[in-house]
């Protein structure tokens, strides 16, 4: 594994900027949605998919040369399975596109404090990595360091994102569907998103009607209205809070891709 220097005190600036540069990307789409084209959408789901595979394919290749090296024979059978990397390709290929696809229909259902609070985020994570960086210089091999403390802050920037999210969720006013019906809840659900492009309308339409089903089933379960299957209820809490972890975690891999560098792990490193 090559050298990495890439958490030096001026990378890291740079590294803000450009997940500021991301983040006003992602807003100024959200804003013009409703008048663009897949021709201006697909090059931004392109992007996003390309920096959540970074971010996820660096700590897999950080976490199987680990386990390369510490566990297994270098000529051994399963070693020279694991050196072949379409597997590793494809599988981060597939969750990547499912996350960029969910934070797209996620992001146009966000209100302006929760933008801000994705802005503040940048902040955070630039700190995580800054505090580990230091934390691990005098217990991690340096040539391991870097990618670590990237997976680390990504990770743990995705919990502290998610535990504001739910916080904002909390204090944000939301629709009263306590007096109306559950196909109603759904229909006005629908109409919440709109976009031009047609083949991404379907999937926005389809999370803001998920998203309304929990609202609506968390509001009865409080509302303790007779007839209510709590069992529902509880599962459409839950779901509003599973949701939150998702946006959470596919925003801390695009934020995490800008920094990631996968390529730093050589084939002769017996990877």
């Amino acid at each position: 594994m090559t050298q990495d220097l890439t958490n030096t005190p001026g990378k890291l600036s740079w590294h803000l900027a450009a997940m500021a540069g991301v983040w006003l990307v992602l807003a100024l789409w959200t804003t013009l949605a409703g008048r663009l084209g897949c021709a201006a959408t697909l090059p931004l789901i392109l992007a996003l998919w390309v920096l959540i595979f970074l971010a996820g394919y660096e700590t897999a290749l950080l976490r199987r040369h680990l386990f390369i090296r510490a566990c297994l024979q270098p000529r051994g059978l399963l070693a020279r399975w694991l050196d072949r990397r379409l597997l590793l390709y494809v599988w981060q290929g597939v969750k990547a596109l499912a996350l960029a696809l969910f934070l797209v229909v996620a992001l146009l259902l966000l209100n302006p404090s929760q933008w801000v609070f994705l802005l503040f985020d940048i902040l955070v994570l630039g700190a995580l990595l800054w505090l580990l960086n230091r934390l691990l210089r005098n217990e991690v091999i340096f040539q391991y360091q870097a990618a670590l403390a990237r997976a680390w802050a990504r990770r743990i920037n995705a919990v502290f994102l998610w535990l504001g999210l739910l916080v904002s969720l909390l204090f944000t006013a939301r629709d009263d569907y306590y007096a109306v019906g559950f196909s109603e809840a759904l229909r006005h659900g629908a109409t919440r998103v709109e976009l031009g492009c047609d083949a991404l309308a379907i999937l926005a339409r389809t999370g803001a009607v998920l998203e309304t089903a929990s609202w609506w089933t968390a509001q009865q379960l409080f509302a303790g209205l007779e007839g209510m299957s709590v069992t529902l209820a509880w599962v459409g809490f839950l779901a509003a809070f599973g949701l939150s972890f998702l946006l959470a975690w596919a925003y801390s891999g695009v934020l995490g891709g800008v920094m990631a560098r996968p390529w730093r792990f050589s084939s002769r490193d017996g990877l």
